[in-house]
This record gives C-alpha cells, structure tokens and sequence, in this order.
C-alpha cells in the first residue's frame, strides 16, 4: 500500500523544497497524487506523481446534452470540458494524453455532475443513474478511440454527494460495471465525499456511518478499489441550512459563490480518528491519498497529523 500526497500543477513546485523526496518521506508519503490539467506537465513531476487526478468540469452534463449554461468566454473548458460534446470528447481525451506523459499508475476521474442550475438545491432533476449513463457513454467513446480501446493507464472512478457514483450503496457501482466497454478500470473511494452523502455531525458519526457501508461492500467491489481519497467531513448542520438560490447574479459572481458552498460542504480535514485505519483496511486499496488542502495548521502538518494513524 503506498502512501500519496495530493498536489496540483496549480501550486508552486517550490513548496516541495529543494528535495521533494526527503520532504514528503518526512510525513511519512511515498509520492504524489497530481491534479493535472490540459498542459504537459513539467518534468520536474516525473517519478515524484505516482498517480495523477485529471481535470473535472463540475457540469460536464450539460455540453454533452448541449444545454450549456451562459458564462463568459473561457469558462466552457474548466466548467463543461466544452461549448458542445464534440468539444468535450476532445478535451477530455486530450487530458488523458497530456497526464501519460507521467506514467501514472491511474488516473482519477470524478463519476458525478453538478448541474449549474442547482448547485444550491438539495434535489436534482437528474438521476444518479441518467448521470452514470451519460457519464459511461462518454468515456466509452474517449476511450473506445485510444490503442486497444484501453487508456493508457488505469481509470479509477471518483464517488461524489452529486447525482452520480455516490457509493452510499453497491448500485452506483453496479451500473457504472454493466456499462463500461473497457477493462482497466477501477474505483476510487472518496471518505469525505461518502460523508457528505449521509447525515453526520460529527467525525465520530462520519467514521462510523462509512465502516457500516464499507464492511457491508461485496468482495468483487472492494477489488475494484484500488484507491481511498483519505479525509472526512461532517457538514450535514451545513448541508440541511443553507439557503436555496438559483443562478440568480454574474457567472463569475455565481461561481464564486458555489466554490466557497462546495468547500462548507466537503472541508478536506484530516483525521483525527485513528479508526480512519479500519476504513482503509476494510479496503485494502493499493494507493492511499491524503487529500488535504490544509487547514489554519497548514497541508504539511494536516498531512503528517493524518498519516500517523498508519503503520
């Protein structure tokens, strides 16, 4: 099992110091788990990014059923991959091309939308399963067109609390194993994002609620999940208040906004449960990813306060 810390080409590559190496071996982590975009990445990553999280464009759904909200010019590629499918279908196989470079051993991808319109609704007029379909067929196609109709490394499906893959249960999986025309694919567990499915407060709660979901996965699904995002949060007080609204101001206003509702929805913290252990063990997944931003404490000591509660 290989410990990994989440990073983006987004950040400087000066806050790995002057030996990336040394520096993540000093809380413990093995390598990185790099957010990629649609740039090559810089070399300086090769052999430190074990694995690499491709770009997510929250509401890709709604350029593959060309009905893109209206937002200003270049905001289609980081909010819908594109203006129409044809658009998306390139962008999302480009980004695929560009994170081989790194010989990742998977590559994440989100297995969920969010609809624009409803960012700030508590019901969604998609299903999970109209997602999950939709979201099948376009990675059918993106890869279907690649050597071998197979990527070129691993895709691990990420669960999220949109409609989509939640992994509340086994029938996201189920539907998503029925529909995949490619073999090398797995599944990515998200703890925070499972979290954000149920109604916990507190971490205790949170820790609790997913070992009942996992222990109660089936073996053919636990193989399928070679990699736990590792984080938790318990925002159901937040969840269950905030205040409806629609697109009701400026995108960029609007999308503001929706950023800082989605950060009190999924905090990133890190685990101060020493059971988070149990949760993974429970899984056995070949990659651990400690996805913490980082809190008032900052990522390295989140990251070294989470890792910890490992051998």
């Amino acid at each position: 099992m290989r410990h990994l810390l989440s990073y983006s080409v987004y950040q400087d590559v000066a806050g790995l110091g002057p030996d990336p190496s040394s520096k993540l071996a000093s809380v413990g982590m093995d390598g990185l788990e790099l957010l990629t975009s649609y740039d090559e990445p810089d070399p300086f990553y090769r052999g430190l990014a074990e694995t690499v999280h491709l770009p997510y464009a929250p509401d890709w759904l709604s350029a593959w059923e060309d009905r893109i909200p209206d937002m200003p010019e270049g905001y289609a590629l980081y909010h819908t991959y594109g203006n129409d499918r044809s658009e998306l279908l390139s962008n999302v196989a480009h980004s695929i091309d560009v994170a081989a470079s790194l010989s990742p051993a998977h590559g994440v991808f989100h297995a969920c939308n969010a609809d624009t319109t409803e960012i700030f609704h508590r019901r969604y007029s998609r299903s999970d399963s109209h997602v999950i379909d939709a979201l099948c067929e376009l990675l059918n196609t993106v890869v279907g067109q690649m050597p071998g109709g197979e990527p070129p490394f691993r895709l691990v499906l990420e669960n999220l609390w949109w409609p989509g893959m939640r992994l509340n249960d086994e029938s996201g999986y189920r539907r998503v194993e029925s529909k995949l025309e490619f073999e090398d694919w797995g599944i990515c567990l998200d703890t925070g994002h499972l979290m954000s499915c149920l109604p916990v407060t507190t971490e205790a709660e949170a820790v609790d609620a997913v070992l009942d979901i996992v222990h109660g996965y089936s073996r053919d699904m636990t193989d399928r999940v070679s990699a736990v995002h590792l984080h938790w949060s318990a925002s159901y007080g937040y969840r269950s208040t905030f205040e409806e609204r629609e697109l009701d101001c400026p995108f960029p206003e609007f999308l503001a906004d929706a950023n800082r509702h989605v950060c009190a929805i999924d905090t990133h913290s890190p685990f101060s449960d020493p059971r988070c252990a149990e949760i993974v063990e429970a899984l056995d997944p070949a990659y651990v990813i400690h996805e913490l931003p980082g809190t008032e404490a900052g990522m390295w000591a989140d990251a070294a306060k989470q890792r910890a509660h490992f051998p």
